[in-house]
């Protein structure tokens, strides 16, 4: 696994397309407020879904930001979205933080990434590590390690952490160090190998 990794880092049309990701997620860190907040939702939807289908809803969704309907769970359940009612709820809650996403978070990450994550995972709902991590990789923040199903398997598939039942904080922080030492072997940033990770269990670098 390990080996393939390296094969698919020395690719250079798949580097090329991993790189022009990360470029436009250092632009998002320079965007307005809007850009943050709308991908602070992108990261909401995506919990406990899939990124595909989080997107397909996530415009639907903006349209009820924008509008100040709110008819989240509506939107959500006519889409097919699974646990809508529990989603709808986290939205809702988003609402207080439109506007001040960037001026909040920015300060904080640019000082500290994983200080950054821990407000944000503690302060909103419907934020845990693994989307803390998420949002602040798409804001322009490579530093964060996100660790999802996909960089679960490959962990374990791969050696560098022993199979286990429950992602623990603990855990998360563990295989965090081991991903960091990896991606600095390769010479590169955590939240960059992320991609080429997600490319290896799903075959694109959409995330």
């Amino acid at each position: 696994m390990l080996e393939r990794l390296r094969k698919e880092v020395e690719n250079l049309r798949l580097r090329a397309l991993v790189l022009e990701r990360v470029e436009e997620f250092k632009l998002n860190n320079i965007a307005d407020e809007d850009v943050w907040f709308r991908e602070l939702v992108l990261c909401v939807l995506t919990a406990n879904s899939s990124f595909v289908s989080a997107y397909k809803v996530l415009g639907y969704v903006m349209e009820e930001f924008d509008k100040g309907t709110y008819r989240f769970e509506q939107v959500l359940e006519e889409r097919g979205y699974r646990f809508y009612e529990l989603k709808a709820k986290y939205l809702k809650n988003l609402v207080k933080y439109r506007g001040r996403v960037k001026s909040w978070i920015k300060p904080l990450a640019d000082r500290s990434q994983a200080l950054a994550r821990e407000v944000l995972a503690n302060e909103i709902y419907g934020i845990g590590m693994k989307e803390a991590s998420h949002f602040l990789r798409n804001v322009g923040y490579f530093d964060l390690a996100i660790v999802d199903k996909h960089v679960m398997r490959f962990s374990i598939n791969s050696g560098l952490v022993r199979p286990f039942k429950t992602l623990t904080r603990s855990r998360y922080l563990e295989i965090e160090r081991k991903l960091k030492g990896l991606a600095h072997q390769l010479g590169m940033s955590v939240g960059i190998l992320d991609l080429f990770i997600w490319h290896i269990e799903t075959g694109t670098v959409l995330k």
